[in-house]
């Protein structure tokens, strides 16, 4: 039994949108894990760099948001890394407000999680607490490598959690209860089947990350081993072995299908290996698992702070993640997005401006506009399939795509990169005075000159720029002084 008294000195008295606890049942779940650290971190396994951001600046689609990580020595916790308890709680109740849930995540890949038997009641209670504190309306259990045996983790953590939900219950309202574990634990006789076990008839899903495994797998009758990290097997590897989870064969244990959810990094940064190429083979396994009479509850991903992320480059994700499963949760299907634009092509180019043209999309639905991306920044939304960029500066490079979005706002994919340059000038060099000043959120290609506080700075490495790398500051990408092209 929990301690009513101590229970007492946290409980909310005042009822807000945080204190909604948002019923996921039957629904299909899009699932993005947030991070609860400074971008400014370190980079990601390709140089890149994820997105910092509220919680309100989540894409609705994901309708799952997992806050990572509660961590810590003895009985783990969480505090917001950069905002108020209050200010924190807000931004949960503005996503309940949506139907979305919002869950505290315990543990992440460096964490040393410890518990020990007699310890049930005082991490219930420590979970209860940051519920009323911040408005978490549920746990997802990410333990990884040591930690998901260390101690009496095993049992006090299923036992704390089952207490967690009966209080809740008690209320009326319904804690979710989920997981993350790297599915090579979860074969039968591997350590993240106690939890499995120990929380049977608790848990609402299971979300099996399919990244950083090499070149694990599954073994398939008739079709040989495949692996995670290989992309040419990808569509094959994702329907096996989530039909090897979601049945119980293979040497894997059984979860059902309608607690099942697929675990995929946002993009190549995110994770070792593991990132879907082709949305199509996502998209495709998903569909054989339906056909099979099979179907799943959705995809998570790690993290929406990598989906709005940069590339080593500088060049924004952009939501990559979203754009293409978004469609789990916004009640349409990927048939009925627009194809995305062919085609797209340059006919000429002043010193100034650049003159584009594309053949035009198609769709179940009218298309009634294009957008024009450049540089990775959208410029413009004409209704044709031609645009003419001006403004721009003689002898520079800029990089083009384009979407089409149809009558009911669905909105194709990008499509192909089109890198084009403008006219060079036939005039003398710039002077010291004929750069132009530094921008926030613009491409910048190598030989670019731009001024900065006063001073002059070459381009070393194209990029698009963003307030972290200041000219003065990134000597990786900004050479100061030197002589400089516009």
């Amino acid at each position: 039994m929990l301690n009513p008294k101590v229970i007492q000195q946290f409980k909310r008295t005042v009822v807000d949108e945080a204190s909604a606890m948002p019923d996921l049942s039957g629904r299909k779940i899009l699932m993005g894990f947030w991070h609860n650290w400074s971008p400014e971190s370190g980079p990601g396994y390709q140089g890149g760099r994820f997105a910092g951001m509220p919680l309100t600046a989540i894409p609705e689609e994901y309708n799952v948001v997992a806050v990572a990580f509660m961590k810590g020595e003895n009985i783990p916790t969480f505090r917001p890394y950069n905002v108020s308890d209050e200010e924190f709680r807000r931004q949960v109740g503005v996503l309940n407000a949506q139907q979305r849930a919002v869950l505290i995540s315990l543990g992440g890949a460096d964490a040393h999680i410890e518990l020990h038997a007699g310890q049930e009641e005082p991490l219930a209670i420590e979970i209860i607490r940051l519920v009323e504190t911040y408005g978490f309306d549920g746990l997802d259990i990410d333990l990884e490598q040591s930690a998901i045996t260390f101690a009496d983790n095993q049992t006090v953590i299923p036992a704390a959690l089952r207490m967690v939900r009966e209080y809740y219950a008690k209320e009326g309202k319904h804690f979710i209860i989920s997981m993350a574990p790297e599915f090579p634990y979860l074969r039968q006789t591997g350590p993240y089947v106690a939890y499995i076990n120990a929380l049977d008839g608790y848990y609402d899903f299971v979300a099996p990350q399919y990244y950083n495994q090499g070149g694990d797998g599954v073994d398939v009758e008739d079709v040989g081993w495949l692996k995670a990290d290989s992309d040419a097997q990808k569509a094959d590897f994702l329907y096996y072995l989530t039909e090897s989870l979601v049945t119980g064969t293979r040497t894997y244990t059984r979860i059902p299908h309608d607690r099942f959810v697929i675990g995929l990094p946002s993009n190549p940064d995110a994770a070792a290996t593991g990132y879907v190429i082709k949305a199509q083979d996502a998209i495709s396994a998903l569909e054989r698992l339906d056909t099979a009479s099979l179907p799943i509850r959705g995809l998570m991903t790690w993290s929406v702070s990598w989906d709005d992320g940069v590339d080593r480059n500088g060049r924004r994700y952009d939501w990559e993640f979203v754009r293409r499963y978004g469609f789990l949760t916004s009640g349409e299907s990927p048939g009925d997005r627009p194809l995305a634009p062919t085609g797209l092509r340059s006919p000429s180019q002043t010193q100034g401006s650049v003159s584009l043209e594309w053949n035009a999309a198609s769709g179940s639905r009218p298309i009634v506009r294009y957008t024009v991306y450049r540089n990775d920044g959208r410029i413009a939304e004409p209704t044709t399939t031609r645009y003419l960029d001006t403004g721009l500066t003689e002898g520079s490079a800029y990089r083009y795509q384009v979407t089409a979005t149809d009558d009911a706002g669905g909105t194709s994919e990008r499509s192909g990169v089109l890198t084009v340059s403008t006219e060079a000038g036939t005039g003398p060099g710039p002077g010291p005075g004929d750069f132009p000043p530094w921008r926030e959120d613009a491409w910048y290609d190598r030989g670019e000159g731009i001024v900065y506080d006063g001073n002059r700075y070459l381009c070393i490495q194209e990029h698009t720029s963003n307030r972290f790398w200041l000219p003065s500051r990134a000597d990786m990408l900004w050479n100061a002084q030197a002589t400089a092209r516009r």
